[in-house]
């Protein structure tokens, strides 16, 4: 993970003033009170409520900030090329119309560095899946970060960082998405609450 990637570092940066640590046995990212009184939701509000506002209160925060650098909710496959190039390409010959109005979008895109960002505060091993087919799909992409929060777990199907870095079976997604010229990065943008278990945050 490039040491110079000043967006992720204003990403991590951002959510240092959204979470605080909870739990005792099991350590979780759960909003604070002054976070949600600024979004203007009470502790008993859905946490799908949370999580939408709080993202779209960081995508405004980035393109304030790096302007036409960046687009957020960004089209897959909008001004789609091709990822692969050859000799023996008949794509001259494939005409393919895509509406990419009509497809799912990048939380934020990353238009000068081919980095597209995915911001995960609820169930980020389902999501996982989602946000590589999207990223595979889109020649633009080079780099996937996928940001996440641990949190406490209502149910087998909510998940967070911990489960999707321990999961072997994401480890191999990682690993063959590099045969598509695809680097993923799984980012922890809440790591205070993950320090016991000696994982140190690399930017």
């Amino acid at each position: 993970m490039s040491k110079d990637n000043q967006i992720l570092k204003d990403i991590i940066y951002f959510f240092s003033d959204v979470f605080e640590v909870k739990g005792e046995k099991y350590k979780y990212a759960d909003y604070k009170a002054e976070w949600l009184s600024r979004i203007n939701l009470a502790k008993n509000w859905a946490q799908e409520a949370s999580t939408a506002r709080t993202t779209k209160l960081l995508q405004e925060f980035l393109k304030s900030k790096y302007e036409k650098r960046i687009k957020i909710e960004a089209p897959v496959a909008e001004g789609m090329t091709l990822r692969f190039d050859s000799e023996n390409s008949q794509s001259e010959n494939l005409k393919i119309k895509i509406d990419s109005s009509k497809l799912q979008a990048f939380d934020i895109l990353d238009l000068e560095e081919g980095c597209a960002y995915e911001i995960s505060l609820s169930d980020a091993f389902a999501e996982f899946f989602k946000d590589v087919l999207k990223a595979l799909l889109d020649s633009r992409v080079k780099k996937l970060y996928l940001c996440m929060r641990n949190h406490n777990y209502q149910g087998a199907s909510k998940s967070g960082y911990l489960k999707v870095r321990d999961s072997a079976m994401v480890q191999q997604y990682i690993s063959l998405a590099k045969l598509y010229k695809l680097d993923i990065y799984l980012v922890d943008i809440f790591p205070e609450c993950n320090s016991f278990n000696g994982w140190v945050r690399n930017i």
